[in-house]
């Protein structure tokens, strides 16, 4: 085994170099414990504790341990490489001057030649003699040329070391040590095994000079003891560490035991505080919340009783004189024909009257009066019984005659709503009239609040018009004629004891981004001044609280919208 250790890296022996173990101590007052949601045992402080310290104290303890045993291989090798130079030194003063001028001149010699020649064997038992006794176990001399002029090992004589770092060292006048681990090795007259050695590259200087480097020698010394030693006093170190260092842990387990305690009993009262202060900020919250909602609805409320009250006045006050005009178109038609009769019977009795008579006759066109003055009756008619309807809607729609909750019949609010918003579904310069389309059921009357519900139908149908009406604005003028706008109604039975009212309208639909907020108090995507953003939370508050029923809804981009109100038939007010 041939591992070299150089001086300047002699701790890599056992380990990596204690001056790149970095010790990362963790934040205490950010790690030390840990709330997570649902988690049983919240505070961890303990062992948090336990494993940050005694892994703090076993990597300062290996740091510690690491520092020393650096600290002492530097020493030891600062020491050996100093006693090879002695050595060195002892063996050009007194082995040297015999031999060095044989070691200088074997250039002519093959390799088996000089380690068969006699004057290598004197050398070897001089040096033997000289280094019995002081750990040296090889030694080397090199000549100029970094050729193995010697060695104590037979088997390496010739060698060339001229590329050996230690070599060039030496041969510009530096010592270079070595200390690295063999498992065996061949030293003088015997095999050593498992051994810690330092070689040093020393230069041999001529006699009294400084500068004049004459060769190169390689002293192996046996430094095992030293690094036994070492060994042992740096597991001294580590036994003396950890039992100090367990001593402070118990001192510090004692500590945090108690602030654990406290910890948790502070984290218990500041739950409950958080809790408690939770709970009101949420009631706070969700009653500011309702006090806008019932704010807007007060104010919603109180918009439709003024609408209700004016309609309902002003349905009493046309009332009157159409009831009056309806009442007397009967009487008058019955008069206009006695009138027209009694002409007729006096053409009769005198067939030619007076040349005045005729001559008015002709000029008040009497025949034509005769033929048009029934049909101006009957346009009169229709014309009262078409006021007496809206007249009737608009009291139906209002609601104000009747008792809060009703049986009515709600196929009558809706055409009632749909008579008011008549001039809407008209058609007009950008579209078409839109289709209403009704596939009414027989249904029973439904006891609910009637002028509430007429409220629901009223917006769904309004935002229905609306859909259609920006639909037609993206729709060129064939398309609008070819996909005219349509509403569709239907009522059903839908299970025992409850009704379906079905709107759906095939205007531009609702996206996926606002689809789910539609029914949120204040959300409206109208322009300012064209929504409140109320109608829809009103009517399903409208359907869901006070009639104890459920309004559904489902849209395609592009293909339209389709509510569903499901109620009962027997209504219990639930407010």
């Amino acid at each position: 085994m041939n591992d070299h250790i150089p001086s300047q890296a002699a701790s890599d022996i056992d380990s990596k170099p204690w001056s790149r173990r970095v010790l990362r101590l963790p934040l205490l007052h950010k790690k030390l414990f840990r709330a997570e949601p649902g988690a049983k045992n919240r505070f961890q402080l303990l062992k948090r504790f336990s494993l940050v310290s005694l892994s703090s104290f076993a990597i300062a303890t290996g740091v510690l341990a690491g520092f020393y045993r650096h600290r002492a291989v530097q020493s030891l090798v600062i020491a050996a490489e100093e006693n090879n130079v002695v050595l060195t030194q002892v063996f050009a003063n007194t082995v040297w001057p015999e031999y060095g001028t044989f070691l200088s001149s074997t250039q002519n010699l093959s390799d088996e030649e000089l380690a068969a020649h006699p004057t290598t064997e004197r050398l070897y038992q001089d040096i033997l003699a000289k280094f019995e006794g002081v750990h040296v176990a090889k030694v080397k001399v090199f000549d100029l040329q970094g050729r193995t002029v010697f060695s104590s090992d037979l088997s390496q004589i010739g060698a060339d070391k001229s590329q050996s770092q230690g070599f060039l060292a030496a041969i510009s006048g530096s010592v270079v040590s070595q200390l690295g681990h063999r498992d065996t090795f061949q030293a003088l007259q015997t095999t050593l095994t498992d051994r810690h050695l330092l070689s040093s590259y020393v230069p041999i200087y001529a006699e009294g000079s400084e500068q004049e480097i004459l060769g190169v020698f390689e002293l192996y010394t046996d430094v095992t003891p030293l690094v036994t030693h070492i060994s042992q006093t740096q597991r001294s170190i580590i036994l003396g560490s950890v039992l100090i260092l367990a001593v402070l842990f118990i001192l510090l387990l004692v500590f945090v035991q108690r602030a654990d305690r406290l910890l948790k009993q502070q984290y218990h009262l500041l739950q409950k505080s958080e809790g408690r202060y939770r709970r009101q900020a949420d009631e706070l919250e969700q009653a500011l919340s309702e006090l806008r909602q019932t704010q807007a609805q007060m104010l919603q409320s109180e918009k439709m009783s003024s609408l209700g009250q004016l309609v309902a006045g002003v349905a009493h006050e046309i009332n009157n004189p159409v009831s009056f005009i309806h009442g007397n178109i009967g009487h008058t038609r019955n008069y206009i024909e006695d009138l027209l009769g009694l002409v007729v019977m006096y053409e009769r009795h005198y067939p030619q009257p007076e040349t005045a008579i005729q001559a008015e006759a002709k000029a008040i066109d009497l025949e034509f009066i005769r033929d048009d003055l029934p049909k101006t009756l009957n346009s009169m008619q229709v014309g009262s019984d078409r006021i007496r309807e809206i007249v009737v809607s608009l009291r139906n729609f209002s609601r104000l005659d009747e008792a809060e909750i009703k049986a009515v019949d709600i196929h009558n609010g809706i055409d009632s709503t749909l008579i008011i918003l008549n001039h809407r579904l008209a058609a007009d310069a950008e579209r078409p009239k839109i289709q209403v389309v009704k596939h009414y059921a027989s249904l029973p009357k439904i006891q609910c609040f009637a002028g509430l519900l007429n409220q629901v139908f009223m917006n769904i149908l309004s935002n229905a018009i609306d859909a259609l009406d920006e639909k037609s604005h993206q729709q060129t003028p064939k398309e609008r004629q070819d996909q005219p706008g349509q509403i569709t109604i239907r009522t059903a039975l839908v299970r025992d004891g409850w009704v379906g009212i079905e709107i759906a309208d095939n205007g531009l639909g609702i996206s996926p981004e606002i689809e789910a907020k539609i029914l949120n108090p204040f959300f409206t995507t109208k322009p300012i001044g064209k929504g409140t953003g109320m109608g829809m939370s009103i009517s399903y508050k409208i359907i869901t609280e006070r009639h104890g029923g459920s309004l559904t809804y489902a849209s395609t981009p592009g293909q339209g919208t389709q509510f569903r109100i499901q109620i009962p038939i027997a209504q219990v007010p639930t407010h």
